[in-house]
Parts: structure tokens; sequence; C-alpha cells
């Protein structure tokens, strides 16, 4: 064998070598949006090209129980909370990474209106010892459905929040975003929190 061939044997050897493992390396997202690379060795590391494909703002769609349903967040903004061992999986809580901010969308397939919705947020509320005061309420058109947008102040223990919801239901099952945090610097965060309740998807 010449040293041409010799060399191009080689070659080709370290290229199908090298697509074998790139091949074997699978692509995923954790359920809290980053990207990682698993290895086939079950050792994973986090995709140094997430940064720069990372859209800006809801880049990772979280789906809860009812799948005609899912939420958009912005994974550099908000992080999923590991689940607490008597959380049911109707229910998942959200931490915003810089700001006291606090999310959770609850989603089971129990079909209903959205206005029964609406009237168990209310109900959950006070039944939890807490005295909510509606502050805005409206409905408000998405992708053809008429969907709750609710803010209210909810006192407890002497303390104030508010919370920013959307919520929804139909005969495929509801659907509750919040977003709150305290009365007193809810405006200043506001945005960030509205943005996350809006993040709401109904197929």
């Amino acid at each position: 064998m010449t040293l041409i061939r010799r060399a191009a044997a080689i070659g080709l050897t370290l290229v199908c070598t090298s697509l074998a493992h790139a091949a074997d390396n699978l692509k995923a997202i954790t359920e809290d949006g980053r990207r990682v690379i698993l290895a086939p060795d079950g050792r994973w590391t986090f995709d140094s090209n997430q940064a720069s494909a990372r859209p800006s703002g809801g880049d990772s769609p979280f789906r809860p129980t009812v799948k005609a349903f899912s939420v958009n967040f912005d994974t550099a903004k908000w992080g999923l909370v590991p689940a607490e061992p008597g959380d049911g999986a109707n229910k998942r809580s959200f931490r915003h990474r810089t700001l006291p901010l606090y999310a959770m969308v609850i989603s089971d397939e129990i079909p209903t209106t959205t206005e029964v919705v609406r009237n168990a947020i209310i109900s959950n509320a006070t039944s939890a010892g807490a005295d909510p005061k509606v502050l805005s309420e409206e409905i408000k058109p998405l992708r053809g459905k008429d969907v709750g947008a609710l803010r209210m102040l909810v006192s407890r223990g002497g303390l104030d929040f508010v919370f920013a919801t959307r919520y929804y239901g139909d005969p495929r099952g509801n659907i509750q975003l919040m977003c709150w945090t305290g009365q007193a610097i809810f405006f200043k965060y506001q945005a960030d929190c509205q943005g996350f309740v809006d993040g709401l998807v109904i197929e």
C-alpha cells in the first residue's frame, strides 16, 4: 500500500470514527429548558451553543398534564422548581432566577369552563385562609379562545401578595398560570411576572 493510500485510509478511519462518535451523542432539553449533550458513556455536559441558539424569551415549552396546553417561558429568567414529594403531576412550580418572583402551573383533565376555573381560584385562596381582593379582571382572546386574566391582592398572616393569573377551561381540561410576589414590590417586577403568565399556549 502506498503512502498516499495509507494516509487516505487513516483519514477515512478517523472521519468514520468521528462520525460514529458524534452519532452516539444525543442532544436533549432538560425539563427546565436547558440544552445538554448526552454522551454514550452516560456523562452529560451543557451544550456550549445554547446561549447563542436561545431566542430572546419564551424559548422553552413546558407541557402540563393536558397536552392541549403548554407554557412558553424564558429559561434565562425562570427555572422549574423540583417537585415536592406531595406534589401531584398536575402542579409544577417555577422561580425567577434573579428576582423575588414565584410562579405555578396547575392543569388537569377535568372538563370545565373558564368561569368555573376563575371561581375555583378565588375559592382556593379563601379556603387557604387568605382574603382575596380582585384588583382587575378581564377576558382576553388567545387563538380564538376566551382566556381569563385576573389580578388579585391576597392577604395572609399579615403579609400582602399580588397574584397575576391566566386561566382557561374547556372539554379537554383546564389550566391556571399564576405569578406572585409581595405587594410592595409587585409593580416593580410586574413585567416579568406578566410575561410568565402570558406564556400560556392553547392548541
